[in-house]
């Protein structure tokens, strides 16, 4: 007779074999072949980084939300009147951190498929120092150094071990503050002259007449000035309503406790409630876009119940937001946004950028194929340009496509909008797949495409990817693309 055999007992965890799931689970494998267990509480070794990627102060995951909080930090000092003197340096100062970033982040990062394509069309720019055009190095040197800075994440990021709570981290960050931006735009509405931030220099230069432009009668006979949110631009506070919308409806779908889901759909009306008061008709296209595209995405991957809930809240906070606004912003709300249904769209948009792109592709292109020189225009111009030769004036670029035009000409009026589609392409195959119930990576890649998508048709509007919120759309890319591909190691590492 045979003794009978010892219950098998339930091996320790090794290492290797255990670590966080994409939703910040804990996997364990009780034993050789067998299935992997979800064990609530079990602490787990941190999961196997990317190739190259070296351990120390550099490398921690964390400074994707730290960045995003200097972002944060540098958008309320440029608020208080006593730092007005150091502005050049803030401004500078985010753009710095992610160029430090990109030098002393250690390891090989990933490649994102837009990244050809980007460096591709820095590459190009890099040869406008040749142009004659480029009659201020200095200036020409800050102008590169931004665009490198704003592509900088899709380096940096990528050489960081990410997983999704960080990412989800991330988005949390961008959506408290841009809910506190739109939340703050409402109430400069509502109390005129209080909470409202110094008017920007470059807003005041353009004389008191413009800045009137900018004002609009309440519904109180109350002139203010289109609402700023925590910036110091007139309508500022839309890109806040924007982010509060778009990442709202992320967080309302992949939330599953009340509380979570109350915060989303608030932040939800917040938005929408400012950006009819902030009258940016750009960015409520934009928005319409996104949400569009979102909504897209749900149905093509079947997922309807989650395509109602989207409709419900955002449809119900929509007509109560719009209701809001006109009877606190009174009948210049009203008939600024009558003017978008009273004409065809491409005529709206003619009126008021479609003459810019038309000039773009029938005058500039033709006159700078190989570009116009670099520190001719924007921010770089302003602060360092020298336009003190009349055959070489400074530059004005509207819209993302005249940027692109003085940046290189054709080639980079090619490569660079290649290189957005490069990145659509890849969150809409993440936004398709239909992985575990757990893994929601396909709703945050439905997100991120819809704002990809939003973010190419502002493109038409005004230098998307000449400021700072052109390097927050790579860091967002970025950082899906690491958090993605974290997990999928992962998974087959503990298979």
């Amino acid at each position: 007779m045979k003794a009978p055999r010892p219950m098998a007992q339930p091996q320790r965890a090794r290492p290797g074999l255990q670590g966080p799931g994409v939703l910040g689970r804990r996997y364990v494998r009780r034993a050789p072949g067998a299935p992997l267990e979800v064990v609530p509480g079990a602490v787990a070794a941190a999961a196997p980084a990317p190739p190259g990627v070296r351990a120390g102060f550099w490398s921690t995951s964390r400074w994707v939300p730290w960045f995003v909080c200097l972002l944060i930090a540098c958008q309320l000092v440029l608020l208080v009147e006593a730092m007005s003197a150091l502005r050049v340096v803030v401004r500078i100062l985010a753009f710095g951190m992610s160029l430090l970033l990109l030098v002393m982040v250690p390891g090989r990062g990933l490649k994102h498929p837009a990244l050809p394509f980007v460096l591709g069309s820095l590459g190009f720019t890099l040869l406008g120092f040749l142009n004659p055009g480029t009659v201020s190095p200095f200036a020409g040197a800050a102008q590169l150094g931004i665009q490198l800075a704003i592509a900088a994440p899709l380096l940096w990021v990528t050489r960081l071990s990410i997983d999704a709570k960080t990412f989800r981290l991330t988005l949390a960050l961008l959506f408290f503050f841009n809910v506190a931006s739109a939340s703050v735009g409402v109430l400069q509405v509502y109390f005129p002259g209080r909470f409202q931030p110094n008017l920007s220099s470059a807003i005041q230069s353009q004389g008191d007449s413009y800045v009137r432009s900018l004002e609009f009668e309440t519904a109180s006979g109350a002139r203010v000035l289109r609402p700023m949110g925590l910036t110091d631009m007139p309508g500022g506070a839309a890109t806040g309503a924007f982010y509060s919308v778009l990442l709202g409806s992320g967080f309302l779908l992949s939330s599953r406790k009340g509380l979570a889901r109350g915060l989303s759909a608030g932040g939800i009306l917040v938005g929408l409630l400012s950006l009819y008061l902030c009258q940016v008709r750009s960015i409520a296209l934009m928005l319409v876009i996104c949400l569009g595209a979102l909504a897209f995405m749900l149905t093509l991957t079947g997922r309807l119940v989650r395509l109602a809930k989207l409709l419900v809240v955002v449809g119900v906070a929509g007509v109560f937001a719009f209701g809001w606004a006109v009877t606190v912003g009174g009948d210049a709300v009203l008939a600024r946004w009558n003017s978008l249904i009273e004409a065809k769209p491409e005529d709206v948009y003619q009126r008021n950028r479609g003459h810019f792109l038309e000039g773009t592709f029938e005058h500039l292109l033709p006159e700078y194929p190989l570009g116009a020189g670099l520190g001719r225009y924007g921010m770089a111009n302003a602060y360092f340009g020298d336009n003190s030769d009349p055959e070489y004036p400074g530059l004005w670029a509207e819209i993302q496509w005249t940027a692109w035009v003085y940046d290189g000409g054709v080639l980079v009026l090619v490569l660079y909008p290649l290189g957005l589609l490069a990145a659509m392409a890849w969150v809409f195959r993440i936004a398709r797949q239909r992985e575990a119930a757990d893994d929601e990576f396909w709703l945050w890649g439905s997100v991120i495409f819809a704002y990809n998508l939003g973010a190419l048709a502002l493109t038409f509007s005004y230098p998307f990817f000449m400021s700072q919120v052109g390097m927050e759309f790579w860091l967002l890319n970025a950082a899906l693309f690491g958090a993605w591909t974290h997990a999928k190691t992962l998974h087959a590492h503990l298979r």
